[in-house]
């Protein structure tokens, strides 16, 4: 900002002649450079106000945020980049599940083009060992600083979306600050010395993060433990209800038991009563038969 306003400061129309006639156009072209900079600046709050604006609508829309309780609960990485190239970043590589695989997505994210608010990218390649990178942008007139957390997808994302606000807020003046230095010193990235300061910040909120990462855990377990009796009393209320269905099928085929039992007892009724009905009419007709001729010949 100064050295643009120094450059409008020059004055062209300088020459040997009065000094009032010199002045003139000096006082001209400071007033035009000091208007210059206070729209440039106006310019710049509006940038910032609405990319803050974005980055609020946008915070929740990060999907598939549910946790994950098999997954790990740590965070693996975290850096700042500016202009999608990593400046410094820390990773912890205690749990063998994320090591290498968040710098791996947290630099897939990083290259990314930046969106007016949250980017998210996810690797849920592996069964129980899913993780999830984020991503906030912060636009400047010069370019944009990016700040990615990388995490297991057993780590709630609000707490890992609100590590990378913090990491804003903290570094947020020291890369602006270290980039007026390497500006100066012809760079168009961070110095060495800033760089290094940055990875001693991100380093300490690594191992913030993580501190809490055995608590997470013991409340994932609790609450994997929680959602195995919900099944289990879900499972048991199916079952209830599937044998007082079947002992309801039982009663209705006793009931249909007894009914046939009661119809083939009738049946058989019936039936030994036709075979009596027709071995006394039989009978009845034999000795008739027989009986008639003998009373003939008797009384012939």
């Amino acid at each position: 900002m100064s050295i643009f306003s120094r450059k409008l400061g020059r004055n062209p129309f300088k020459s040997s002649g009065s000094a009032d006639a010199a002045d003139e156009p000096k006082q001209s072209m400071s007033a035009k450079a000091k208007a210059a900079a206070t729209a440039t600046a106006d310019k710049a709050r509006r940038l910032s106000a609405t990319a803050s604006q974005k980055a609020r609508d946008a915070r929740h829309s990060i999907t598939g945020a549910k946790l994950d309780p098999s997954a790990p609960a740590r965070v693996g990485f975290v850096g700042v980049s500016r202009d999608r190239k990593l400046v410094a970043h820390a990773q912890d590589d205690e749990d063998p599940r994320i090591g290498e695989r968040t710098a791996s997505l947290a630099r897939k994210i990083t290259q990314r083009a930046d969106p007016p608010g949250w980017d998210d990218v996810a690797d849920t390649t592996r069964k129980g060992e899913g993780l999830r990178a984020i991503k906030l942008p912060v636009c400047d007139l010069d370019g944009t600083t990016s700040y990615v957390v990388a995490f297991g997808m057993g780590y709630p994302v609000e707490k890992a979306q609100a590590l990378c606000e913090r990491l804003a807020l903290m570094l947020g003046p020291m890369v602006d600050l270290d980039l007026e230095e390497a500006k100066s010193q012809g760079r168009t990235r961070c110095t060495p010395d800033g760089a290094t300061r940055l990875r001693e910040v991100l380093e300490r909120e690594l191992r913030d993060a993580n501190s809490s990462s055995q608590l997470q855990q013991v409340a994932n377990q609790v609450e994997a433990v929680r959602e195995i009796m919900e099944r289990n009393v879900e499972m048991l209320l199916d079952r209830g209800e599937k044998l007082d269905a079947l002992n309801d099928k039982a009663d209705e085929l006793h009931g249909a038991t007894k009914a046939f039992r009661q119809q083939a007892r009738k049946l058989k009724r019936w039936h030994l009563m036709n075979q009596v009905k027709w071995g006394v009419a039989v009978g009845t007709l034999v000795t008739a038969s027989v009986a008639i001729p003998i009373a003939v010949l008797a009384a012939a």
